[in-house]
């Protein structure tokens, strides 16, 4: 009897593959274990402790709410049109389509939190684990083999960051793609059209993934009817979600998401088309960088590069690499967050079947046993290397678990403060945490137009030390000022930077309490300095690396530590300046300091001074330079708050200048 062949080889059936033991199915239960609780402890913890945001954690959790209670897919936190992506929106079929979404959210009937989202996604991506394994097993006819995938898969670094980055439907898409192509090879066409149906509905560009594996039943497993009806429906449903519902539920003159990430092609499908016959230089000078030679290293050395060796599986990957590599979002080829889910899971298939051909080709000189020792201990050194270089787990240079401190459990105290239901207006890092109610506004919206308008606020959180995108620090501070002298609105709390203000509180005085965000302890600063400009002592500095998964060069977040001689009459603040080649960029949005400006500071105490994490994105490899100057505050709140500002014409006037740093970008 013949088998079919696959990638060149006889496609072993099920029936052939020799019966497993309980041993590798302990193995593979104790990895799924391992994993679920130490990914699953670690996305609980980021959010526990506030490192998630109201993109895109605050409005999935608040679209879960929202959809259980009647308002499928809606969310309040951008409503203003602000310029960015997608802003100016009420619901998320208008960036995002995501079909699957409502029955994702049933996860709030069992545990009606934001934190059921993050376990769902965890134990979803886990059992992928058990796909890739089957997947193995069936296809290498080594139940061992299957295990080493499967701890290839578990410490594959983009995978971890997949899960790790807040909640994103399109994470379901990896395990739904391996159990696809698992249901495929055993010929099993129900549960694969289910699987890959569901897939489709978890983003609008998996219908060109799903399509691409359909092919490949096509035509290299001959199921030509299932394989090419598929393919239709996965294309159709890409081209549907993307040029038709999109363009139907977003606000006029906002940036849709496609623009917002191939602009450069020009203004609709069209004009793309037109650059791509036209002007394929355009295109090819963008793709062809050594962050996109970056991207898909990335993706296949977790494998050791197995995946090259079986072509028509790792095709099924073209549509999904073209969109990312093509993109101008820097974090979309990062190979980490939520933009590389189809391709991990592609990517961890065409390693199984490439395997499949080394196995082969080692046969022809070594006995099967030592083959398959070969190939396993390969596999997993591999895993092992990739995890060392990029990984999240204590092994990886990324791993960095989230600790809950003091000003966390301040944070939690104040969120409690706040009924669930009513309306609330908050900023970026609270919002996650006040998701459940069917308007929550991102502060300074609170509520009322635009049209349709909806009830205002009776409540404004705020946490003066806390990120404040996508609007400055002073911007906040001068709207709540603003709120807390209007008749009728007062202090309800304040302390350690985070403020409540309430309609129907009566204090209109912020409390001592509220400042000790600024206060410091010069033992506590990593970095010393000892420099003087313009009566203020530069004693030195903290600097932390945040936005890890989904960024492949981190975010620099600095704490500058001042003190001043004597009784300032001007404010001033800090400004970092970010230097790369001829490149200038800088970040002089500090947190909190309107509140307790250089001009309030008592003689000879030590403040701490934060900043809005500044982004180090590069397209090429380099050493980006640091450097720390003090600059009047009103210059540098003018140049925020009037686009375009230059930050090279701000560092050209800067006498005084000190360098507090380098960071190594590259591929």
């Amino acid at each position: 009897m013949s088998h079919p062949v696959v990638d060149g080889h006889p496609e072993t059936p099920v029936s052939d593959v020799r019966p497993t033991s309980a041993a590798p199915l302990l193995a593979l239960g104790a990895l799924t274990l391992s994993y679920v609780l130490f990914i699953g402890a670690y996305s609980l913890m980021e959010y526990w402790s506030f490192r998630m945001h109201a993109l895109d954690m605050g409005n999935m959790a608040q679209a879960t709410w929202n959809t259980i209670h009647g308002q499928p897919f809606s969310f309040t936190n951008m409503r203003l049109p602000y310029g960015i992506e997608a802003w100016g929106t009420r619901t998320r079929l208008s960036f995002h389509v995501e079909a699957l979404f409502p029955v994702i959210a049933l996860v709030s009937l069992i545990y009606a939190h934001p934190e059921s989202l993050l376990i769902l996604q965890t134990l979803s991506v886990a059992s992928g684990g058990a796909a890739i394994y089957l997947l193995a097993r069936d296809a290498l006819g080594r139940p061992w083999l299957g295990v080493a995938f499967a701890a290839a898969y578990f410490l594959h670094p983009s995978l971890e960051a997949l899960n790790l980055y807040e909640f994103h439907p399109v994470s379901l898409a990896t395990p739904l793609l391996l159990w696809a192509f698992w249901f495929a090879w055993r010929r099993r066409y129900l549960p694969f059209v289910l699987c890959c149906l569901a897939a489709m509905g978890t983003k609008e560009q998996i219908g060109l993934t799903v399509a691409m594996l359909a092919l490949y039943v096509a035509l290299v497993h001959r199921d030509r009817l299932v394989g090419f009806s598929l393919a239709v429906v996965g294309v159709g449903w890409s081209v549907l979600a993307a040029l038709v519902i999109e363009k139907h539920y977003r606000s006029p003159g906002t940036v849709s998401y496609l623009h917002s990430r191939y602009g450069y092609l020009g203004h609709g499908i069209h004009a793309a088309i037109s650059t791509a016959l036209h002007h394929p230089g355009t295109i090819t000078g963008v793709i062809f960088t050594w962050a996109r030679l970056g991207f898909a290293l990335h993706l296949l050395l977790p494998t050791g590069f197995l995946a090259v060796l079986a072509p028509p599986a790792l095709l099924i990957a073209a549509p999904a690499f073209v969109l990312i590599a093509a993109s101008q979002s820097a974090s979309m080829y990062s190979a980490l967050g939520d933009n590389s889910a189809e391709l991990v899971a592609v990517s961890m298939i065409a390693a199984v079947l490439g395997a499949r051909f080394l196995l082969h080709r080692l046969r022809q000189r070594v006995n099967a046993r030592t083959a398959a020792s070969l190939v396993g201990v390969y596999i997993v050194v591999a895993a092992l290397a990739a995890q060392y270089d990029d990984g999240f787990t204590p092994l990886g240079p990324r791993f960095s678990f989230p600790t809950i401190g003091p000003h966390q459990r301040v944070q939690s105290r104040f969120v409690r403060l706040i009924p669930s239901g009513v309306p609330v207006s908050t900023q970026d890092q609270l919002d996650p945490h006040l998701a459940d109610r069917r308007y929550l506004y991102l502060f300074t919206d609170t509520g009322g137009p635009p049209s349709p308008p909806t009830p205002h606020a009776g409540s404004i959180l705020l946490d003066a030390q806390a990120p404040t995108y996508p609007l400055p620090s002073f911007e906040l501070h001068d709207a709540a000022m603003s709120y807390l002298y209007r008749p009728g609105w007062g202090v309800r709390a304040a302390r350690d930077g985070l403020i409540l203000l309430q309609h129907g509180s009566r204090s209109k005085r912020i409390p001592p309490a509220f400042y000790s965000y600024m206060t410091a302890d010069p033992s506590a600063i990593e970095h010393r300095l000892a420099a003087s400009e313009r009566g203020v002592e530069i004693e030195g500095y903290r600097a932390s690396r945040t936005d890890m998964t989904n960024h492949r060069v981190p975010s620099m977040a600095y704490t500058i530590y001042l003190r001043a001689t004597h009784r300032l009459t001007e404010n001033f603040q800090p400004v970092i300046f970010k230097q790369l080649g001829n490149s200038i960029d800088c970040q002089g949005n500090v947190l909190g300091l309107d509140w307790m400006p250089t001009s309030r500071w008592k003689p000879g105490r030590t403040y701490a001074v934060r900043l809005q994490p500044i982004e180090t994105f590069a397209d090429s490899p380099g050493t980006e330079r640091f450097y720390l100057a003090l600059e009047p505050a009103p210059q540098v709140e003018h140049m925020i708050s009037t686009p375009p500002y230059s930050c090279a014409s701000l560092w050209g006037s800067s006498g005084f200048l000190l360098k507090i740093g380098t960071l190594d970008v590259g591929v």
